[in-house]
């Protein structure tokens, strides 16, 4: 006996917002990687620019990347694995980069390109959310 739902090419998709968004979080963690790969990059010193290597930073500015570094890292392989410990570590990440550029701009400075990005990403994130648990409702 043959099961044909085991054996058959995959159609497409009941919810196409799953789909949505499954692309959607591979695509932040294609970036993730990137952006922590970017802080390693800081701290193995290959940049030596003023103010860019890890010895010349402030002390803030090394916690900061450090944290980021291991979190924007983990953060990635779990979006891309989608478990939901990745979503829990990416918005984590997010919210605190949008708050060391806000809260705490007198120390680390007001940087609007970065919270902007965390600002729509997080936003785009949620509307898929949104219309996926729409449509799984509608579906049940």
């Amino acid at each position: 006996m043959i099961d044909h739902e085991v054996t058959q090419l995959p159609s497409e998709p009941d919810n196409p917002w799953s789909l949505a968004l499954t692309i959607y979080l591979r695509g932040i963690a294609a970036l993730l990687i990137l952006l922590g790969l970017r802080h390693w990059l800081y701290i193995a010193g290959i940049f030596n620019e003023p103010g860019w290597t890890f010895e010349s930073m402030t002390t803030e500015w090394q916690f900061v990347t450090i944290h980021l570094a291991v979190v924007d890292l983990v953060a990635a392989v779990g979006l891309w694995m989608r478990v939901s410990w990745g979503n829990v570590l990416w918005v984590y990440a997010s919210v605190f980069e949008i708050a060391i550029h806000t809260v705490f701009s007198e120390t680390f400075g007001l940087d609007p390109i970065i919270v902007g990005f965390h600002a729509v990403s997080l936003a785009v994130f949620a509307a898929l959310v949104f219309m996926e648990r729409r449509r799984e409702a509608q579906l049940a």
